[in-house]
C-alpha cells in the first residue's frame, strides 16, 4: 500500500498558461520562442507566465550569497486552496496529464507528478 500524496500548495501548476504544440503552426511556435517564452518539450507545449489571481505570494528563492534564483524566483502559495468553492478543474486536479479529455500541464516540480 502506497502513501497518498498530498499537494503542497506550491502553486506551480498556476503559474503558466501551457500552450500544447501538436496541432501548432512551426511558424508560429518558432514566433512566440523567439519572444522569451519556454518551451517544455516533455510535455509538448510552450509556457506562458501567467498568475493565477489566488497565489499568494510567500517568498523569494535565493541563493547562499542572497540572489534571487531563476526567472521564476517567487514562491506561491494558494488562497483557495481548503475552499470548497473553489473551481472544479483546481479541486479535481492531481498531477494527471489528461483530465475529460483535455491535456493538462504538470509541472516538474508537482508533488503529484509521477515519474
Amino acid at each position: 500500500m502506497t502513501e497518498e500524496k498530498r499537494c503542497d500548495r506550491c502553486g506551480s501548476c498556476c503559474k503558466v498558461l501551457p500552450l500544447f504544440t501538436q496541432h501548432m503552426h512551426p511558424e508560429f511556435k518558432r514566433y512566440l520562442l523567439t519572444r522569451g517564452l519556454e518551451e517544455d518539450k516533455e510535455q509538448g507545449c510552450i509556457l506562458i507566465p501567467h498568475i493565477c489571481q489566488h497565489l499568494m505570494e510567500v517568498g523569494v528563492w535565493k541563493e547562499p550569497n542572497g540572489n534571487p534564483v531563476g526567472p521564476f524566483n517567487i514562491t506561491y502559495s494558494c488562497d483557495i486552496h481548503n475552499d470548497p468553492e473553489r473551481p472544479e478543474i483546481c479541486r479535481k486536479y492531481k498531477g494527471q496529464k489528461i483530465m475529460k479529455g483535455a491535456r493538462i500541464y504538470v509541472p516538474p516540480s508537482c508533488a503529484f507528478r509521477r515519474e
